[in-house]
């Protein structure tokens, strides 16, 4: 008897739904409900090592910005503290971001079964 073949994905992006999974399956999250990835970190040989980013090949290709609809909103989730000490600054635009553009956050997000979370533009 053959198995079937296990789904592949990348690191940021959700496993692809088998035929069983699908079948009334009340642990499967509706599409329109997925934590999606905004934000991921580049290729290993892409990033910057320097200073406190020892090890990047731990966090290459993972998720750097998830957004997770909650109820009527969102939340967005950070790999790291943008506000950190107040020593970050290039990164508070994450925070404006996400505060101004608060009410256009599924701007991009599929509604069909077939939706599957998107790969985002690596950080560099």
């Amino acid at each position: 008897m053959d198995l079937p073949e296990i789904p592949k994905a990348e690191a940021w992006e959700a496993l692809p739904l088998t035929d069983e999974q699908k079948r009334n399956n009340t642990a499967v999250i509706p599409p329109e409900f997925r934590p999606r990835v905004v934000l991921r970190y580049a290729d290993t040989k892409d990033l910057f090592v320097s200073g406190l980013l020892d090890g990047a090949s731990e966090i290459a290709q993972h998720p750097a910005v998830v957004d997770v609809p909650v109820d009527r909103g969102h939340v967005v989730l950070f790999s790291d503290n943008p506000m950190w000490r107040g020593e970050t600054q290039g990164s508070y635009f994450l925070i404006y971001n996400a505060i101004l553009n608060f009410d256009r956050l599924n701007a991009g997000r599929k509604k069909s079964d077939e939706a599957v979370t998107r790969s985002a533009e690596p950080v560099r």
